[in-house]
């Protein structure tokens, strides 16, 4: 690198919280204050929760460093690239759990790992053990806070699917001094200021910690032991629905033994503010990952996030197979108008902003401004389902729905951009009008998505065409789903647009059995649609569907289920979806003759010739900033071996 390359890099990295001690230089610092760990490549972007939590504290006028992938250097040496911080040490196994980043749902080592540079090892499973075991070797007695998607469901004892067993806290093995869940931004300056004063780390809303038996809080509820657990897993419907109850922030903490010990879960906080939202997406983000990265070709994960709007967080779905609500929340914590378009202004700043805003939406794109009275004040609902089997009366869909809409127009109209997208995944009932006078009519909002914020393809997830999977996996029947494509295909043609929809199905989920995946089968079979992607179920923890799949039964109904559970089965399943590929023709077959279905033999035999030499896959690409903060669920083409295109579930 020349003199001027290199000048211009060394300005750059400024901009970015320091890596190594050279960055550090730069900035005049000697020493750090919070050190943050992370399996991922550094990006910094808001989606990318590392960075995330990195920023807010270096806005409170903190010295933070970034240790990201520690573990890329065989010799050890990432761990030495900055010194032991005053205050605490962070870790994240990444974005996404290291299990589902390094293997596919048939537990095949995944060949590329978007989160980090082309070429850079995997990471190492369980990454948040590992590297808390790293931690404590390389920074003695500073204390060590764990957190994130692969911590954060893993609080309480588990059903671990790598392993098919019961696995303790994540916590007790980890041997962290405490547990961040959920979103981390208050949890984050609340443990800064205790440190800061000398005070001990106990009692922290939304944080988990292990204690002797008497420092137990009176009032905690006990939950079933892990020792419990791990001799009868149907305990697992017990602790599934004692931390579903006491999920509020007036709950009592949850006490979990471990031996001689307990883990303690103390209770969420309050939802936050719309202005705390707001100040945690304004920080100053380069959108961009840093500039050590830029030798090895970049971080592919920022790409499909990098010129999106992170419009709120939080889903109030509650789909049986993501971790959102668990994670984020059911609240809808939405950013204010001001803010979004604050931040399309930025976008459109930016010197490599070509006029595309990619995304505008969140976890469920349409739920920006959804509000409901008891969630907002942080108050338990659980009653019923917000979206099942229908949408609640309490939900303002109509006018929410309005909101959204003002908003997309707006951000489309911000100077510099041409296109502002939705490609976060919509939510096709909530399109539906819920008032009385025009019930089932769709809403404006509709024809809005369809004429300016549809990149020549909407997603949407169905998940499935079976009744009886659906109601167990939470998701409107399919009728709702055939109502609104009709209407889409019709918009559509009138409007002479030739947009498509990108349908999502699961296969492997409890509840189904050939019956049912046949059943999906023919009503591809009936559309000619055999989709390139299809999702295989994975059991994550503290999941509704993770229970039915160790139980047997669903937590909350009682409902029997089977699950299937044979590679062979799920392999089966994958083909009735992808029945066009001309390598599964003989699963097909197989399976349409084991359950009697001659009726399709013929019509399948007529549209799929007899298999030829199978094509290599190509790899697909993460394409859903929303998910980056939430379900982990992986797609995958039949052999299980492409990235991440998440799931947009609603």
């Amino acid at each position: 690198m020349d003199q001027v390359g290199a000048a211009r890099s060394e300005e750059r990295s400024k901009r970015f919280l320091p890596r190594t001690r050279a960055h550090m230089a730069l900035r005049g610092w000697s020493e750090l204050d919070v050190l943050l760990v992370t399996g991922d490549a550094y990006v910094d972007h808001p989606s990318f929760g590392a960075s995330a939590i990195g920023r807010l504290l270096e806005a409170q006028g903190l010295r933070v460093g970034m240790l990201d992938m520690p573990d890329a250097q065989p010799d050890g040496s990432g761990w030495t690239r900055l010194p032991a911080p005053k205050l605490w040490v962070g870790i994240s196994a990444g974005t996404i759990d290291s299990m589902v980043t390094n293997y596919t749902a048939a537990k095949k080592k995944r060949r590329q790992d978007v989160y980090r540079p082309p070429g850079s090892p995997s990471r190492p499973n369980r990454a948040t053990i590992a590297y808390t075991a790293l931690a404590r070797h390389h920074f003695p007695g500073v204390p060590i806070v764990v957190g994130g998607l692969e911590a954060g469901p893993r609080r309480l004892a588990y059903y671990d699917y790598w392993d098919d067993k019961i696995r303790r806290s994540i916590l007790v093995d980890c041997k962290a001094d405490l547990l961040v869940w959920g979103m981390g931004e208050r949890s984050a300056l609340a443990i800064t200021k205790r440190l800061q004063n000398g005070a001990p780390l106990s009692g922290l809303g939304n944080t988990l910690e292990l204690v002797r038996a008497a420092q137990l809080p009176g009032r905690a509820r006990r939950a079933p032991s892990y020792e419990e657990l791990t001799k009868d897993p149907q305990l697992l419907i017990e602790l599934f629905n004692l931390v579903r109850e006491e999920n509020e922030p007036k709950s009592r903490p949850i006490a979990q033994a471990h031996g001689d010990r307990f883990v303690v879960q103390w209770p969420p906080l309050e939802p936050a503010s719309q202005a705390e939202v707001d100040s945690w997406y304004e920080l100053p983000y380069e959108r961009d990952w840093h500039p050590d990265h830029d030798a090895a070709g970049g971080v592919a994960a920022l790409e499909p996030v990098r010129f999106g709007v992170n419009t709120h967080r939080g889903c109030m779905a509650d789909c049986t197979f993501c971790s959102i609500t668990f994670h984020q929340g059911r609240t809808i914590q939405s950013r204010s108008a001001e803010s979004v378009l604050r931040e399309a202004r930025a976008i459109a700043a930016h010197h490599d902003f070509r006029g595309t805003i990619t995304d505008v939406g969140g976890p469920t794109a349409n739920m920006w401004g959804l509000g409901c009275k008891l969630l907002e004040a942080g108050k338990p609902c659980l009653n019923r389902d917000c979206l099942s089997p229908d949408v609640c009366p309490a939900l303002r869909i109509d006018s929410q729905s309005e909101g959204y809409r003002r908003l997309l127009a707006l951000v489309r109209q911000t100077p510099k951009v041409k296109h502002a997208f939705v490609s976060s995944g919509v939510r096709y009932d909530m399109l539906f009008s819920q008032k009385a006078a025009t019930r089932g009519q769709l809403l404006p909002l509709h024809e809005d998505l369809l004429r300016h914020h549809t990149s020549g393809r909407m997603k949407l997830a169905p998940e499935h065409a079976s009744r009886e999977v659906l109601a167990v996996m939470n998701k409107p029947g399919f009728e709702v789903y055939e109502a609104y494509e009709e209407a889409y295909k019709r918009d559509c043609a009138a409007m002479g647009k030739d947009q498509h929809l990108v349908n999502y199905f699961i296969v492997g989920h409890p509840g189904t059995g050939l019956k049912q995946a046949i059943e999906l089968f023919e009503t591809l079979l009936a559309r000619n649609y055999s989709p390139e992607q299809v999702q295989e179920f994975i059991p994550l923890p503290m999941t509704r569907a993770c229970v039915q799949y160790v139980a047997g039964k669903d937590p909350q109904t009682g409902q029997e289920l089977y699950v299937p559970r044979s590679a062979k089965e799920r392999k089966q399943q994958k083909a009735l979806v992808r029945w066009k590929a001309p390598e599964n023709r003989e699963l097909v077959l197989e399976a349409l003759r084991a359950a009697g279905r001659e009726d399709l033999l013929e019509r399948f035999v007529r549209q799929v010739p007899a298999a030829g030499p199978r094509a290599k896959p190509a790899l697909a690409r993460n394409s859903s900033s929303s998910k980056a903060l939430g379900s982990a669920e992986l797609a995958e083409v039949d052999d299980g071996d492409e990235a991440m295109d998440l799931d947009p579930c609603g």
